[in-house]
């Protein structure tokens, strides 16, 4: 039969591993310390009881009495009061005696000395037990001396009494003890447990946060390894030499990108006065066409590099009122061709500059308009509204299909029931763009036809100065 091993599931938490291995530790030894004390609790019982009748037999050693010829006497009642002799004479014993054995002073009445059962007086027997009337008990011997004379004191206490005082008194205030010393170590763990992981996980914490900002704009940036625990920095650095060879291969790619559509730009060109140099009537008529459209494409493949180029921004305080109307008035000529018009709404809360690129800005308005124009039908109106927090674009078209609304950002992606004939590329810029100014876009179906949404944070809005 093949034996099934449990597999420890551990949590997915840095925080509750470590909190669970503490636990756990501690738990352990409590355990350990659990049995250790049964172990030793017999053995420590009876080593503390004769420790304690050896201490308790050298104090009254040091409050004995004599009287003037030098003889024992008693004890210093002031001290050691009678009663305890007294009213515990059957747990309770104490003698004095010469070197000889002989009981000079008794606290019971009886004048033998205190010894194992069957034994003689031995003073070098320092601790010993004795049974008396059925008792066991714990006795000491210790010596007093006197002058040139030495003395011995002896000292017994019952074990019942002992174990009366230890039920009643001491186990449960030692348990009470022990309960209230739990608690209050298990409260200061968990509360410095705590404040410790929360500082040491906090540099992991901050990298994550900048981790999460970094976007194709900002693949320079890198995280701080000084602040990190030595055994996150490896990991960290791969991560950082990763964004390396990330930025490198964006570079090429983007370099490589603008590069060809600039080499492109030249032979189009000639191509087309080629063309125009002859007979129009034998000339290809759709030639120029297909030519105008190809540069295009080139034209968008190089503003594609440029926008996705964080460095090519230059943001600054502009009122989006003058760009507005300069990309209105732009693509006013267009829509005109198409038998469209162009409404542009300005709303009450309009009262606020952008901090943005102004030129990117009227690349990203035309962009839009151009696609909303494409896009609606003859003697259609294109709304562009301008309010508090951005801006939107909104045709009168067809729309596209609910699930396409996510994919009209991608590169090169085309809609059935576009009309156009370009490489797909006009939304793809307009969200880099957006995104290398912290704004958001977002297509949505409306009534009639697609909006564009822009929506900017309050944070890159400033207001007008007056």
């Amino acid at each position: 039969m093949a034996m099934r091993f449990v597999t420890i599931r551990w949590p997915r938490s840095f925080r509750a591993r470590l909190l669970l291995v503490y636990v756990a530790g501690m738990a352990l030894s409590a355990a350990l310390v659990g049995v250790v004390v049964l172990v030793l609790a017999e053995p420590f019982n009876r080593y503390m009881l004769e420790s304690g009748a050896v201490d308790k037999a050298q104090q009254i050693a040091a409050r004995v009495q004599f009287d003037a010829t030098g003889v024992p006497t008693g004890f210093d009642h002031t001290v050691i009061e009678h009663w305890a002799f007294s009213s515990l004479q059957e747990e309770v014993a104490a003698r004095i005696l010469d070197s000889q054995g002989v009981v000079h002073f008794t606290s019971d009445g009886n004048k033998q000395p205190l010894a194992p059962e069957g034994a003689q007086f031995d003073p070098s027997r320092k601790a010993f037990q004795l049974v008396r009337h059925g008792v066991v008990m714990h006795a000491a011997t210790v010596p007093a001396r006197r002058g040139d004379t030495t003395w011995y004191v002896q000292f017994a206490l019952s074990d019942r009494l002992v174990l009366q005082v230890q039920q009643s008194i001491g186990r449960p205030a030692l348990f009470q003890g022990v309960v209230a010393t739990c608690v209050t170590f298990l409260v200061v763990f968990l509360i410095t447990t705590q404040f410790t992981l929360q500082r040491a996980l906090r540099p992991l914490r901050v990298a994550s946060l900048k981790a999460q900002r970094i976007t194709p704009q900002s693949l320079g940036d890198r995280l701080d390894l000084q602040s990190l625990p030595s055994e996150l920095v490896p990991l960290v650095d791969a991560f950082n030499r990763a964004l390396d060879r990330l930025q490198l291969g964006f570079q090429t790619q983007q370099e490589f990108l603008a590069n060809a559509a600039h080499e492109l730009k030249t032979p189009l060109a000639l191509i087309r006065a080629q063309v125009e140099m002859e007979a129009p009537e034998t000339r290809n008529p759709h030639l120029l066409q297909d030519i105008d459209r190809m540069a295009r494409q080139v034209q968008q493949l190089l503003l594609l590099a440029e926008a996705s180029e964080e460095r090519n921004y230059r943001m600054e305080a502009c009122d989006p009122r003058v760009v507005m109307m300069e990309a209105s008035d732009f693509m006013d000529r267009v829509a005109q061709r198409g038998h469209v018009q162009i409404s542009l709404i300005f709303e009450d809360a309009v009262g606020t500059t952008w901090m943005a690129d102004r030129g990117a800005v009227f690349t990203l308005l035309k962009n839009l308009l151009e696609n909303a124009i494409q896009h609606s039908p003859a003697g259609g109106t294109v709304y562009l509204r301008v309010h508090a927090n951005g801006f939107s674009v909104s045709d009168q078209g067809p729309g596209v299909a609910p699930e396409h609304l996510e994919k009209l950002f991608e590169r090169f992606w085309r809609g059935a029931s576009r009309r156009d004939e370009g490489a797909g590329l006009g939304l793809s810029i307009c969200q880099e763009i957006v995104s290398a100014h912290g704004w958001h876009i977002e297509a949505r179906l409306g009534d009639s036809g697609l909006q564009m949404h822009v929506l900017i944070p309050s944070l890159a809005i400033n207001k007008l100065v007056e």
